[in-house]
């Protein structure tokens, strides 16, 4: 039984209730590890770090201090205590709201480098890293170093002018076929198994199963601080206040 992603739909959804289908501890025996029949948690994965939150059943807390996704289940993974769930337990989800704000803000501020690069010069973005410890985008491109301080200035205004747009970011789900049918640039390590969905950031769409912001106007403090050729193609580091 997979899992239902409950942050695909509505990534401000902090809180909810989920039944427990399985409990686990890891190999080690330090860590309670549960799986859910649906979630609001975002697990490990896409460029994108886990939320972290808790999970309550009739007074017991568990700390969720990460999130993966395997086989179709979402593992929501805390350290072992004196806390006790059973499989069929109705248990109350409440993921981290500051943690996740600035996930899916550095997330969303990734897929705008990649629409100011597509419009600039049309290179297809290749791989996005949102972590805060220093996010990046890759594109096929380059830039010849005579020109890239210049070309690192004309991204910054291409970003402050779709910042201050303020277009709403947009998504629906497609099959991976109709995808590649599109045009639209496919990653090779998009999971199969996961709903496949488009998010669309002023006009560019890319597959992606992250949390994101509902308004470009939100990622007011976005900034391009550097731009490198690393083999063969180019990657843009960025931050956002």
């Amino acid at each position: 039984m997979a899992s239902i992603l409950k942050y695909l739909d509505d990534p401000k959804l902090y809180e909810s209730t989920a039944t427990v289908i399985r409990v686990d501890t890891s190999q080690n025996g330090d860590d309670m590890i549960l799986m859910l029949d649906e979630t609001i948690f975002y697990p490990r994965g896409g460029g994108q770090p886990a939320d972290r939150g808790r999970i309550v059943c009739n007074g017991a807390k568990q700390e969720v201090i990460d999130v993966r996704y395997a086989d179709g289940d979402v593992l929501h993974i805390g350290p072992v205590g004196s806390q006790s769930f059973e499989d069929g337990d109705r248990v109350e989800l409440a993921v981290d709201p500051e943690l996740r704000d600035k996930h899916s803000r550095l997330h969303t501020g990734g897929h705008l480098i990649m629409t100011a690069i597509d419009r600039l010069w049309g290179f297809p973005a290749i791989k996005g890293y949102h972590f805060p410890d220093g996010p990046y985008i890759q594109a096929q491109g380059t830039v010849p170093p005579e020109d890239r301080s210049a070309a690192l200035a004309s991204l910054q205004i291409e970003l402050d002018h779709l910042v201050a747009e303020d277009s709403e970011v947009t998504w629906r789900f497609e099959t991976i076929a109709n995808l590649k049918a599109q045009g639209i640039f496919v990653p090779t390590d998009v999971p199969s198994g996961k709903p496949t969905r488009v998010v669309v950031t002023s006009g560019y769409q890319s597959p992606c199963g992250g949390t994101h912001v509902r308004r470009l106007g939100e990622l007011r403090g976005l900034a391009a601080t550097g731009l490198k050729v690393k083999q063969g193609k180019l990657q843009i580091a960025y931050n956002i206040d």
